[in-house]
């Protein structure tokens, strides 16, 4: 991962502490105020923030509650993924975003709403087996399965059905 760099940062360092946790599950701790943000060359790939995490250190993850990925392209936002909960790996820096995500492209105004979507880092690429809606101006593409770029530029939508709601030429 040449030139990439990983910042994690609390928003408000008191609000870390050791969490009371059972025997088998020392190392945890809880922040509020998460953020995690990746930049190649200087220049912002993506941005996390959770309203809380949970780190568990020894399995190299942390649970995430409200997360919310900014994407950005040529140095601007370019679209942002929201669920109820995540999982980010602390050592790839992938992140599983679960329960009603919802992903905005700013550019051609399309979302994305599916129950489950992976980001992976090293590819860059959104994935999920999941079931999936595209609401475009133009039309809603439902599917099962999908492989994208986090601002919707190219989407591969497995078994899929369109809908078109522009008016015929």
């Amino acid at each position: 991962m040449r030139g990439r760099t990983l910042a994690l940062a609390a928003l408000a360092a008191s609000a870390c502490r050791r969490a009371a946790a059972p025997p088998l599950e020392a190392q945890r701790q809880s922040f509020a105020g998460l953020v995690l943000s990746q930049s190649v060359g200087g220049a912002p790939e993506w941005n996390l923030r959770a309203a809380r995490a949970f780190l568990h250190e020894d399995e190299h993850r942390a649970d995430l509650e409200s997360p919310q990925m900014d994407f950005f392209r040529d140095g601007k936002a370019a679209s942002s993924v929201t669920s109820l909960t995540g999982v980010v790996d602390t050592q790839t820096h992938d992140v599983r975003l679960s329960s009603s995500v919802v992903l905005d492209s700013f550019d051609d105004r399309s979302r994305l709403t599916t129950e489950e979507l992976l980001y992976t880092s090293k590819t860059g690429l959104l994935t999920t087996d999941m079931p999936v809606t595209i609401r475009r101006p133009d039309g809603v593409v439902h599917g099962r399965g999908l492989q994208a770029k986090p601002d919707l530029s190219e989407i591969r939508i497995f078994n899929q059905q369109s809908t078109m709601t522009g008016k015929p030429q």
